[in-house]
């Protein structure tokens, strides 16, 4: 699970987020839950959405110290 992206929606609901976007609710359900892995444009432009950066968002993506999780 990607927690900080979680948290990084505050009390926003995934539709809201998702429609402001431009991505389907579904597809930022399977981004937070770690089970997408999204392009560089799509976490670039989620990293612009909550002013914060990809690393911060994605570490299990961008970030060399961690090891990446298993798709379920």
């Amino acid at each position: 699970m990607r927690n900080t992206l979680i948290q990084a929606r505050g009390d926003r609901t995934q539709v809201d987020v998702a429609n402001e976007m431009g991505i389907s609710q579904k597809y930022l359900s399977k981004l937070e839950l770690g089970q997408r892995t999204p392009s560089l444009k799509i976490a670039s432009q989620i990293a612009s959405y909550y002013k914060s950066s990809v690393e911060m968002l994605f570490p299990d993506i961008f970030s060399p110290n961690q090891s990446p999780k298993s798709s379920i």
